[in-house]
């Protein structure tokens, strides 16, 4: 009777981990630096935001779908999720709609969030505060 209980025992937990190991947790986090995390949180959802925002700090509201970072600087490119989840503290104007991709820069140690840029004003802004030319977007 003992064998067959840690038999079956046994045999609940393999099925139990094979389960979750099949379940899609993709809700994780990566530390960027100085407060600042990029959020996993699967399909369209995934977005950089700050611990402890002050008025300066703000977010990059989802769907940021590629992103650099070292010491100084976040680089980010996003694809706006429309509409805006009502989560974020600011809503964000994106003139060219949700077909075209936007860039943000975060300056870490002023807490500065600068965006949503097109391209071309980007370039101008990542030359302004001098970001590392390392730093290369998909």
């Amino acid at each position: 009777m003992f064998m067959k209980t840690i038999s079956l025992y046994t045999y609940s937990v393999i099925i139990f981990t094979l389960l979750l190991q099949g379940c899609n947790f993709s809700d994780s986090s990566e530390n960027l630096g100085n407060d600042y995390y990029y959020r996993r949180e699967g399909g369209d959802l995934n977005h950089i935001y700050n611990k402890h925002p002050n008025p300066n700090g703000r977010e990059i509201p989802a769907n940021v779908v590629d992103y650099v970072f070292d010491n100084n600087f976040i680089l980010a490119k996003q694809k706006p999720k429309l509409p805006q989840d009502p989560l974020y503290e600011k809503e964000y104007k994106y003139n060219g709609g949700v077909k075209e991709f936007y860039y943000w820069l975060i300056v870490k140690n002023e807490n500065l969030v600068l965006g949503p840029y097109k391209l071309e004003k980007f370039n101008i802004q990542r030359k302004k505060y001098k970001a590392s030319d390392k730093l290369m977007l998909k």
